[in-house]
């Protein structure tokens, strides 16, 4: 160990406090368990059943006409772009209530606030000549938007001519489908406005949105194979932090949870802070499939009504919560699991992001950019350096984990019955596993520990002889620039059974058969 022998923290296997020390040091292969409380929260519990609106909130001036139709409204002024008609807004209507009515009473989710209220809940047509904006009726764009009205905050949204129109059969834009499926996502924003939770964590305003309905599509249709495509930057780039807005900085930094460093600006223009693919990695699915899979079906719920400020500090400090040791290891199961893509009915769509990106060169996603910053290649793999003389392996520093990111490490293994390395972290809250997928299909995990010997007896063989070193930090609260700024250090020395690293480049999730049910 040398001359880190003195940074050790905390050395040892972590054991629940229900395992025998000496069966947790025996290498056997871990078992996550399942977590207490479970989190299975339903919005039922604290909103009743509401009956469908019959009032519109007269909160605008400017209003030329007003369309009523179940639970929604669509309200345009007197200057509308001529491409909005009633063949338009007819099925966008017809779309909004049915996607609405299955989140509502098959998911259990509420409405927005004006429904609640008795009030339709409301599109206005941005650029049209509202009391909302001062666009002309060209002007593209949408998003949820919130008139004050009556000394309150009403969240709505507000669209252009352009995603309204893709709603016509006529329309032949190449993007309509994504114009569409936006302006549902512009109304769960509503929803989401007025609950008590998130308030400081932008990143899941828009993750957490496209959960819902990313999980509500893959119920109607039984197909969970595919999630939405910037959820690849959380899977190629496990070092950035969960709670993470923008992704991985020009300058080496991570967005904040409500993208704290991430706006520059230089004689009047924004600058690109951020990187290709991974600087969207704010609507991803990933962490929030994995809370709805793994700890129940309405732990995501859960933290919309509990987690007030940010996600992982809510989950471990909020009345009723998992607490602070259960959400560090809710960060190390999550960062375990990531290595194997091994989430349940969701795995291939895990498989599937990995399979469409990997090795695409990754800079700064447009001019004008913040930092020139060096290209890298995407893997999920972290590289190392090797001495040979202590076979200790040092991670390149541009990588290393943010607070709760993880590293992984690809080990070739000899096949021997049981493996071992030993963790050397430099700072404090690290933990290291090892995660291998055997001959067979299945996942082997090892039991966590927070600095020392990491050892895993092998009762099936390794597919490829590849076994994964996962490090992670488990740090949840986020406290500023300091955070946010911080990599996390450590090194890994190979033990029994662990012959040197295996190819980076090397796909070593995939599973050469099918996983057993």
């Amino acid at each position: 160990m040398g001359q880190f022998a003195a940074r050790l923290v905390r050395v040892g296997v972590l054991c629940s406090v229900l395992e025998a020390a000496a069966e947790c040091a025996t290498g056997d292969p871990y078992t996550w368990p399942a977590y207490q409380p479970n989190l299975n929260y339903h919005f039922a519990k604290e909103h009743p059943e509401f009956k469908p609106p019959t009032k519109v909130l007269d909160d605008v001036t400017g209003v030329a006409g007003t369309v009523t139709s179940g639970w929604w409204c669509f309200r345009y002024g007197h200057n509308a772009n001529p491409l909005v008609t009633e063949a338009a807004w007819t099925p966008m209507l017809k779309r909004m209530n049915e996607e609405f009515a299955y989140f509502r009473d098959v998911m259990g989710w509420p409405p927005d606030k004006r429904a609640k209220n008795g009030y339709y809940s409301t599109i206005y047509l941005f650029g049209s000549g509202l009391s909302t904006d001062k666009a002309d009726n060209t002007a593209k764009g949408g998003w949820m938007g919130s008139v004050h009205y009556r000394g309150e905050h009403w969240p709505m949204v507000l669209i252009s001519y352009y995603p309204v129109y893709s709603f016509d059969p006529k329309c032949d834009y190449r993007d309509r489908e994504y114009q569409m499926g936006g302006v549902v996502h512009e109304g769960v924003h509503a929803i989401l406005a007025d609950l008590p939770g998130c308030k400081k964590a932008g990143w899941f305003h828009e993750g957490g949105n496209n959960w819902l309905t990313t999980v509500a599509h893959a119920q109607r249709t039984g197909n969970y194979s595919s999630l939405g495509w910037l959820s690849a930057g959380a899977m190629l780039a496990p070092f950035m932090p969960i709670e993470c807005y923008s992704g991985w900085l020009q300058d080496g930094s991570f967005g904040g949870p409500s993208a704290e460093g991430v706006n520059r600006h230089e004689n009047g223009k924004q600058l690109c802070t951020w990187r290709k693919l991974l600087g969207g990695t704010q609507y991803g699915e990933c962490f929030a499939v994995f809370l709805g899979e793994v700890v129940s079906p309405g732990s995501v719920a859960w933290v919309w009504q509990n987690c007030t400020g940010r996600v992982l500090e809510g989950l471990a400090t909020a009345p009723g919560g998992l607490g602070e040791e259960q959400t560090r290891r809710l960060i190390t199961e999550f960062r375990g699991r990531q290595a194997m893509c091994d989430f349940g009915r969701w795995s291939a769509a895990f498989r599937a992001l990995l399979e469409k990106n990997w090795g695409m060169t990754i800079w700064a996603e447009y001019d004008p950019v913040w930092i020139k910053c060096e290209p890298w290649t995407a893997t999920c793999y972290a590289a190392t350096s090797y001495d040979e003389a202590s076979r200790t392996l040092t991670p390149e520093p541009r990588t290393l984990p943010g607070w709760s990111g993880a590293n992984q490490i690809p080990l070739k293994v000899t096949g021997a019955d049981r493996i071992s390395v030993e963790f050397q972290p430099m700072g404090e809250n690290m933990r290291c596993q090892l995660v291998y997928r055997a001959t067979d299909g299945s996942v082997v995990y090892s039991q966590p520990v927070n600095g020392g010997e990491c050892s895993l007896r092998m009762p099936k063989p390794a597919q490829d002889n590849v076994v994964i070193a996962v490090i992670c930090n488990t740090d949840y609260v986020y406290e500023g620039e300091q955070t946010r700024r911080k990599k996390h250090d450590y090194r890994l020395r190979l033990g029994e059974g662990v012959s040197r690293t295996a190819d980076i480049r090397g796909r070593w999730w995939r599973p050469a058969q099918p996983a057993p049910d």
